[in-house]
């Protein structure tokens, strides 16, 4: 094989392999977009659980989605639960 050969080969393979790693950062991109307008979406919309539990009223879905998480995990709801919590500790 020839030096122009073996040069042109390279280069298309550099050209495809450069398209390729395009299209993957603008998907990745428009992914992230799109988990940004959800979650802007999700704090315009009230909770759908405000009419079985009193302590959802007023909540957006984002807000409420973050609320189980909280409490899923044990983080205290309150100032005053967290402090009797840090008492708790001492």
């Amino acid at each position: 094989m020839n030096t122009t050969l073996k040069r042109s080969l390279f280069v298309g393979s550099l050209a495809a392999v450069s398209v390729f790693g395009i299209q993957q950062y603008k998907r990745s991109c428009a992914k992230q977009n799109q988990s940004i307008s959800d979650s802007a979406e999700l704090d315009r919309r009230p909770s759908v659980d405000q009419t079985q539990d009193e302590s959802e009223v007023g909540l957006t879905q984002l807000d409420s989605i973050q609320k189980a998480e909280w409490q899923a995990n044990g983080f205290p709801q309150t100032h005053a639960e967290r402090e009797r919590l840090e008492n708790e500790e001492v």
